[in-house]
């Protein structure tokens, strides 16, 4: 009996099951630092803004100082809850995984269309903050030119990224250490030059608090705060980004993502706070045109620079390109984040399964354009102001926090006696404080926003989380009729209708190509067999495992797949022996079905060269758009690559009677289970603190 061969690793592509793949290509605490880090550090470009703003409007700036502190408490908190998440997941999937696992399936399915969204905020929120900043250089009549900006920046990122950009440490580490700099050194110098003022500035609110609070009593100071607080949330997001690229840490992860938090959350404290205090000593006045950072980095650099015109303009200019740089930095991230979440959520068939073949150049360029077109609709619908788009993006960077949130805070709760009194306190408090303090941005955002568009962010992440219901509901049928397909194919005996040569060797094999559907490469198998009568003697099995973070986080699931994998496979070869045709299969794991399937192909073909391969596009019943959408695009990609490769591969149409049946997720559905008292949890990192 010939032994099933398992593809090996190239030199070109790194097996993804090996320990040493991850252990290469990780990144230390101060790489991970830069490379992660710009998403979060760029809002220190807005969020602050945002909060002075509502101060302003109300007559309240001197409150600004309390603000500032809050802020940078605030940044601490979300961060060491966000350092459990990694500690919980070190495999990545952050808010998404986060809210599948620890709360429930429905709730992963609303954190991740709220992530979907996010990252198409990212893209035009950067895009509107990385112009602003540049303009704040130009005469203030210039400012009838931003449309014209806004389009030519979204232009030139799509053209990048369309091209292939990937983010490399290498080109960001200079854009985030030259933004840091810039501004640490433009913040020290301001409050220095400001010492006095801001110790006026000091007693000066504890005053104002004074008077709000005879005026008006506590819940109005409480009113006016919560109000600039919610209004300034833009400063938080991004935080959530490590925890989303955990995979990608250096072993042990748990360890390397605190670190690479602390400094993350240090430096954006730093600035962010930095500049509420700048914002205190000096009390800029809003100007036409400019950013308010533009405003009070002018005149820091004028007190600098008294009789030096030229070098104030040339100091503000790198600090403000350093700024427009790291936006447009943190937009890039939009265009790899969001297809990334959607390819998760298409391994738990919230989406199309297509979305899941990264590696397909089709498929990423689908990506980009999509995440492009719904970032150019948000600046339409928003006219590219700041003001307008941060309280979309914070809606849903806050929907995921509180989601995220919700599932930590049951874990440590229900998960007492695994943990230390003095560790699970600490744990659970800083949860549960991170818990609130989302809870209430996001509620207090929503009612005080709502007029300005808070409810479309909501209504368009509930519509995106319908759909995917739809789609999982649609994906459930099909599973359950293709898995009573294979059972009937299994007993049915075609001999009567088809003769099948006796042979002994494989001269003229056909290589069926199987996904996690057994009924899909039997069928292909028999419909060969009827369209090329006595043309094949032997079979071919290629099989690829699709490991998605569950797997790689535990040695358990890892294991089952392995088994399924191999059920499928060894029916099929027992029904072809059955049949008189030898059978040889070749299985291999990735995260990516097209791009392995190809490997394993031309694997086969290299010891098979007479072999000719066919593979199912199923065709549901009844037949709409939904079929092309949701079915068929890994046999037509695969057939794109082979074919290119002067492979042949046939692609067979098989019908599939779809049932009418609903499908309600329960919480302990086995695609994503809900971590409760008795079973078992996400496995912690060694190491972890």
């Amino acid at each position: 009996m010939d032994s099933p061969t398992k593809i090996k690793a190239s030199k070109k592509r790194k097996d993804p099951m090996s320990w040493e793949t991850w252990r290469h290509s990780a990144l230390i605490a101060v790489l991970a630092w830069a490379g992660v880090g710009a998403d979060s550090l760029s809002s220190a470009n807005y969020g602050p803004e945002e909060a002075y703003k509502a101060l302003h409007l109300s007559g309240h700036e001197p409150l600004v100082l309390w603000l500032a502190l809050i802020t940078a408490l605030t940044v601490v908190v979300i961060s060491l809850a966000y350092v459990q998440v990694i500690r919980l997941f070190p495999n990545g999937g952050g808010g998404y995984q986060a809210a599948t696992r620890l709360v429930h399936p429905y709730a992963g399915l609303l954190s991740g269309s709220a992530l979907v969204v996010d990252y198409a905020l990212t893209i035009a929120i950067s895009v509107a903050a990385a112009s602003d900043a540049m303009f704040s250089l130009c005469p203030p009549d210039w400012i009838q030119y931003k449309p014209f900006a806004l389009a030519g920046g979204l232009m030139f990122l799509l053209f990048l990224n369309l091209r292939g950009i990937r983010e490399s440490v290498l080109v960001l580490a200079p854009i985030f250490f030259g933004f840091l700099l810039t501004h640490v050194v433009l913040i020290v110098f301001g409050l220095w030059a400001k010492r006095d003022e801001l110790v006026s500035a000091v007693v000066n609110a504890e005053s104002h608090v004074n008077s709000v609070t005879a005026d008006g009593g506590t819940w109005a100071l409480i009113a006016i705060i919560a109000t600039a607080y919610a209004a300034g949330a833009g400063t938080y997001t991004g935080i959530e980004a490590l925890s989303n690229n955990a995979h990608a840490l250096k072993q042990p992860r748990a360890k390397t993502g605190a670190q690479a938090m602390a400094l993350i959350a240090v430096s954006l404290a730093v600035v962010a706070g930095g500049i509420m205090l700048l914002y205190t000593a000096w009390l800029p006045t809003l100007e036409p045109g400019k950013t308010l950072n533009a405003v009070v980095f002018e005149d820091t650099l004028a007190q600098l620079f008294p009789d030096h015109e030229l070098s104030r303009q040339i100091a503000l200019g790198i600090a403000m390109t350093f700024a427009a740089a790291l936006l447009l930095v943190a937009a890039s991230s939009g265009f790899l984040g969001g297809p990334a979440v959607l390819a998760s959520m298409a391994i738990d068939k919230w989406a199309p399964h297509s979305f899941a073949h990264l590696s397909n150049k089709l498929v990423a360029q689908n990506g980009v354009l999509t995440m492009g077109t719904a970032a150019g609709v948000l600046l339409l619908f928003t006219g590219g102001q700041v003001h307008s788009l941060v309280v979309l993006y914070s809606i849903n960077v806050f929907l995921t926090f509180s989601l995220s949130l919700t599932g930590l805070t049951r874990y440590n709760l229900t998960h007492r006696r695994e943990m230390k009194f003095g560790q699970w306190l600490s744990r659970t408090m800083i949860a549960g404080i991170a818990l609130v303090v989302a809870v209430s941005i996001l509620i207090t955002l929503f009612v005080a926003k709502f007029s300005q568009g808070a409810w479309v962010a909501v209504v368009v992440a509930l519509l995106l989380a319908a759909c995917g219901f739809w789609v999982r509901d649609h994906y459930r049928r099909f599973d359950a009729s293709m898995d009573k397909t294979f059972d009937e194919l299994l007993m049915r005996d075609p001999a009567a209708a088809v003769e099948i040569p006796k042979a002994a060797k494989m001269k003229r094999p056909v290589g069926i190509v199987t996904g996690p559907h057994g009924g899909a490469g039997l069928h292909a198998l028999m419909h060969a067999q009827r369209l090329f009568r006595g043309q094949f003697d032997s079979v071919i099995i290629i099989s690829a495992g699709e490991v998605d973070a569950e797997a790689y986080g535990g040695h358990e699931a890892l294991e089952r797949l392995k088994n399924q994998v191999g059920e499928r496979c060894a029916k099929i070869v027992a029904w072809s022996r059955d049949h008189g045709m030898p059978a040889k299969v070749y299985t291999g794991f990735s995260t990516d079905a097209v791009e392995t399937l190809q490997e394993l192909c031309l694997k086969a073909r290299e010891d098979h060269p007479n072999v000719v391969f066919v593979a199912t596009r199923p065709m549901t019943r009844p037949h709409g758009w939904a079929s092309t959408l949701l079915h068929g695009g890994t046999a037509l990609s695969l057939q794109r690559r082979l074919h290119g490769h002067d492979a042949p591969l046939i692609v067979l149409p098989m019908r599939v009677e779809i049932g009418p049946d609903r499908y309600f997720p329960k919480a302990d559905d086995e695609a994503s289970p809900l971590v409760t008292p008795g079973r078992t949890a996400p496995e912690p990192e060694d190491g972890a603190g």
